[in-house]
């Protein structure tokens, strides 16, 4: 009797070692969840900040080859061109 007793004792003890381990990984992953979502926040708010910079950083090239020699304002000349061409094409494709 004696010896079924310590067996279910230690039974009980692995269970509950286990329970307990199973309630650590759970809090641990919930913790890295967390973390993740945290990091694709910020990834997302710096992809953000990258296009704006981007997008400043070519208004400011317009704005110097405004200012610029002729060679300048001739290679603007180019880039409207073929903006407003690939603009035309995206329209085109459009179905209306």
């Amino acid at each position: 009797m004696t010896d079924s007793g310590d067996r279910i004792s230690v039974i009980q003890s692995q269970v509950h070692d286990l329970i307990e381990k199973y309630r650590l990984a759970v809090v641990e992953l919930e913790q890295q969840a967390q973390a993740l979502a945290e990091s694709a926040h910020s990834a997302k708010e710096l992809q953000q900040k990258v296009s704006t910079l981007r997008s400043e950083n070519e208004e400011l090239r317009l704005m110097l080859t405004f200012n610029g020699d002729a060679a300048a304002r001739a290679n603007l000349v180019k880039r409207l061109q073929a903006w407003s061409r690939e603009i035309n094409q995206a329209i085109n494709k459009i179905p209306q």
